[in-house]
């Protein structure tokens, strides 16, 4: 696969035309590279704007009430592209309501990228709760107390990761896809801790000729006629529905690990049992039907979603997966496999298959 970097968001100045993306009729309905500069000022705007006020405030008001027993500090990395909205918004909105039912328990959320939360975790810093998805290892973890349970999040019997939200893989394309399953003119939309080609292999597809790019890059190639496939996230059918457009949309059910988890790293006792808590009420029915609202899915119950495209990726169960603790080494080694595998390599395909939860 050849791997492309363009910049499709540049815009000519000086009196040059800007060029205009071609759009295409599609034969079925169903139904932001740039994107990580977005992400990184969203947080900062998140962090100085609501997270750390409202830390910043717990800190020297709350403190001293009779009614205070402890602050529950949530750090939040992500690491796949979501839906339609932020999840570490969507996490604040739920600490203020969980608030409200526990008198004296304050959740603080602090947005992070990957690399701010290796470096805290190096220099010793250590949350309550973290949630993340791959790229982050998370230090002095302990096991959860919850009836919801994943086989990527469990070792020895033990939970240690429970996921609170997911996506899924999928395949859009103009018309209906090959019977032998082989995708031509295709772009591939890759993240750096996202396993698209993991998800082809499982699903028994393979690419001849694909070119791979940066997630909003990729969508735009597709939407602008540039290729006639895409194999994308969740997060590219959220996009053709703001914008009205619809595909074919073929689910990648065969694997996925597009799940955001919550791990619990609290040293005291107090903190790990509202720790756990909080984990229970974002896991609880009500919580999670209000994950609409980030254009995601649920890892436990079926959302309502008005548009047919995200109803059809969320009832695809049963995909096999990836340990959320893979050592770093190996989830390189894994990446490498399902790019070959994706490519028709059969040795390939067997070693990513040994991978497989």
């Amino acid at each position: 696969m050849r791997k492309k970097e363009e910049n499709l968001f540049r815009r000519e100045t000086c009196g040059k035309t800007e060029k205009k993306r071609k759009k295409f009729p599609f034969n079925k309905a169903f139904f932001g590279g740039a994107a990580g500069m977005a992400c990184c000022a969203a947080a900062l705007v998140f962090a100085f704007f609501f997270a750390l006020p409202k830390a910043g405030f717990s800190e020297r008001k709350l403190a001293g009430n009779a009614d205070y027993k402890c602050i529950v500090n949530l750090w939040h990395v992500d690491s796949f592209e979501g839906g339609v909205g932020s999840r570490a918004e969507f996490l604040l909105r739920r600490a203020a309501e969980f608030e409200k039912t526990r008198a004296g328990v304050f959740v603080m959320v602090t947005p992070l990228t990957a690399a701010n939360a290796a470096e805290k975790f190096a220099n010793g810093e250590t949350p309550d709760i973290v949630s993340y998805g791959y790229g982050v290892e998370v230090k002095n973890f302990s096991p959860i107390r919850t009836e919801k349970k994943s086989a990527y999040g469990t070792l020895d019997g033990e939970v240690y990761a429970v996921p609170w939200c997911k996506g899924g893989y999928v395949v859009l394309s103009r018309g209906e896809l090959p019977p032998d399953k082989t995708l031509k003119n295709a772009v591939v939309s890759k993240g750096p801790y996202t396993q698209p080609y993991a998800a082809l292999a499982e699903s028994g597809f393979v690419l001849e000729n694909a070119e791979e790019y940066a997630p909003l890059d990729a969508y735009y190639r597709f939407v602008g006629g540039m290729a006639d496939i895409l194999v994308g996230t969740q997060r590219d059918v959220n996009r053709l529905n703001a914008r009205e457009e619809s595909a074919h949309i073929t689910p990648l059910g065969g694997y996925n690990d597009l799940y955001q988890y919550f791990s619990v790293t609290a040293g005291s006792s107090e903190k790990k049992y509202y720790a756990e808590e909080f984990i229970d009420y974002v896991l609880s029915d009500g919580v999670q039907k209000k994950l609409t609202a980030l254009g995601l899915f649920s890892p436990y119950i079926d959302l309502a979603y008005d548009a047919e495209g995200l109803n059809v990726l969320q009832r695809e169960k049963g995909a096999k997966g990836i340990s959320a603790f893979l050592p770093a080494a190996v989830y390189r080694e894994f990446s490498e496999n399902a790019a070959l595998a994706a490519a028709g390599n059969g040795d390939a395909l067997k070693k990513m298959k040994n991978v497989l939860v």
